[in-house]
């Protein structure tokens, strides 16, 4: 569900494997209403890792890309009829540049969405978005932790009442996602 930290998670994993500077694309914002423009957006997602591989070969540094809201861009080809064809011409460009003939062996492509089952089938097959992670509610244990979290810099500066009970907030909270509770 929206709230639950996944671009949070996508930016910590980045720190985790020393990458290089983390992309974050918006789904929707790659649609151009210009003839080839889509798949030109998609093209320079990839160039700084193919012009570091290029220059340093294996020594080059990860490249991650996060698509946020992949469902917009990757539709099931053929699933929506706007005339031009930009939506599977999308899926096509990326997955050209996931394992087409130039492929990259210094990029981690990432997509997070909300609607898995709108996504093209191809995108999802394995050597390409093949592990699947969902990132549910957060358990009471994980409530707490966000809870926290949150209020550390609240009781360091003695804003936060003593009898303020992190737990009983925790478990009021079931069903809220870590944004609601931040």
């Amino acid at each position: 569900p929206p709230g639950t930290g996944k671009t949070l998670l996508a930016k910590t994993l980045s720190k985790m494997l020393d990458a290089e500077e983390l992309t974050i694309v918006n789904g929707p914002e790659l649609f151009d209403k210009y003839v080839g423009e889509t798949e030109k957006k998609i093209r320079e997602l990839f160039l700084k890792a193919e012009q570091d591989e290029k220059l340093n070969g294996e020594n080059s540094g990860l490249h991650i890309i996060v698509f946020d809201e992949i469902d917009s861009i990757c539709r099931s080809r053929g699933s929506i009829s706007s005339g031009t064809g930009v939506h599977d011409s999308a899926v096509n460009q990326l997955l050209t540049k996931i394992d087409g003939v130039n492929s990259l062996n210094n990029i981690l492509i990432i997509g997070m969405t909300n609607r898995k089952e709108l996504i093209d089938e191809a995108i999802l097959r394995p050597g390409r978005l093949s592990v699947h992670i969902e990132i549910g509610l957060p358990t009471l244990k994980e409530r707490i932790e966000i809870f926290k979290i949150h209020t550390k810099t609240m009781k360091e500066s003695n804003t936060l009442e003593d009898d303020v009970n992190i737990e009983e907030l925790a478990e009021i909270a079931e069903n809220f996602t870590g944004a609601e509770i931040a």
